[in-house]
């Protein structure tokens, strides 16, 4: 089977070869070519490196990645994998998809230290993962990760997927991240003045983003009175998320 590849994956798994861009141990080398081994029996390919599971489709490589995805101990690796995964596997992999964030939230990537690579690209593939799969059936869980404020940073669309299902509980909290500036810096695991990436300053004003468009899913007099505050914000993107709101909000009632 000849593959044809851009010069953006040649260049990619270039990069990967040298250790910049995919980075992993020899143990986790090792994984990747026995998946890699049956991935190719199965499609009748000739893939080796990561960079050619993120940068294409695999058809079928799916349900063989969700085999070993739990044996890498590069959470880099892993969440390269999942957007395979939730693509055919479908939502019965959404349980594992869980599970795995969870180890990723103990893991040394969870939160990125001064000086580190960003983990952005963990956690944008988790938000996308669960997004896409829907699962109502942990609709709890969800709710539960998302009332860390890091968790709701990192899962921006997961959090106003649950807000979209009108969950009770998600209003009140909404509400809160609105006032995302009185989160302290403990609470968002940065210790010192140091800088992070994302900062406090980063992650308290996407809180308010979320917070503005999930409440349009919990149209009342008070949600209307406290949005109106923000449409006249002295950030002009925090003013025109508000007015959208507020518009979905004249949709249903009177303001």
């Amino acid at each position: 089977m000849q593959i044809v590849y851009s010069a953006v994956l040649r260049d990619a798994i270039e990069r990967e070869k040298v250790g910049n861009g995919y980075e992993y141990s020899k143990e986790d080398r090792n994984i990747l070519d026995e998946m890699f081994k049956e991935i190719n029996e199965a499609v009748g390919g000739n893939y080796h490196y990561l960079a050619e599971i993120d940068l294409l489709y695999i058809k079928g490589a799916g349900s063989i990645a969700l085999k070993y995805i739990e044996k890498f101990s590069s959470e880099g690796v892993r969440a390269f994998l999942l957007p395979h995964i939730w693509h055919e596997v479908g939502k019965s992999s959404a349980d594992i998809i869980y599970d795995l964030y969870l180890h990723f939230k103990e893991s040394k990537s969870y939160i990125s230290k001064p000086n580190e690579p960003s983990s952005a690209f963990i956690y944008v593939r988790y938000d996308n993962a669960f997004m896409k799969l829907k699962p109502k059936k942990l609709k709890n869980e969800l709710l539960e990760l998302v009332r860390n404020p890091r968790d709701a940073f990192y899962l921006p669309f997961t959090t106003r997927m649950l807000a979209s299902w009108k969950m009770e509980q998600m209003e009140d909290l909404l509400i809160s991240y609105l006032d995302s500036d009185n989160i302290s810096n403990e609470v968002l695991g940065i210790s010192s003045d140091d800088k992070y990436y994302p900062s406090a300053e980063v992650i308290k004003r996407e809180l308010k983003f979320t917070a503005i468009t999930g409440l349009k899913y919990y149209p009342s007099v008070k949600n209307i009175e406290l949005i109106k505050q923000y449409s006249e914000d002295a950030d002009k993107d925090i003013r025109a998320c508000a007015k959208k709101t507020l518009k979905a909000y004249s949709k249903v009632m009177e303001i």
